[in-house]
């Protein structure tokens, strides 16, 4: 089932976002199961929505590339009824 997760970061600003964006945007374009990325500030930090094959597919991404990468990112998985796509 598809997943949205939302992950936040408390105290990062855009400029931070770049810098560690390069990093894995070409990474995260390549993983299995991965379907979508935005980002956006919001209060205190800055905010990422991912849109996901799998829980699973994620879980792995996330510790294997962003959770060392970004200390103390918080995120939450949400379980998605439907996925619309062009």
């Amino acid at each position: 089932m598809a997943v949205l997760v939302r992950l936040t970061a408390a105290g990062m600003d855009a400029a931070t976002y770049d810098q560690v964006s390069t990093q894995l945007t070409g990474l995260v374009k390549t993983q299995p199961g991965f379907m979508m990325h935005v980002a956006y500030p919001s209060p205190g930090g800055f905010s990422v929505g991912e849109v996901w094959e799998s829980r699973g597919q994620f879980e792995t991404w996330f510790n294997e590339n962003v959770k060392p990468n970004v200390p103390g990112v918080q995120h939450e998985v949400i379980e998605l009824h439907a996925v619309v796509q062009p």
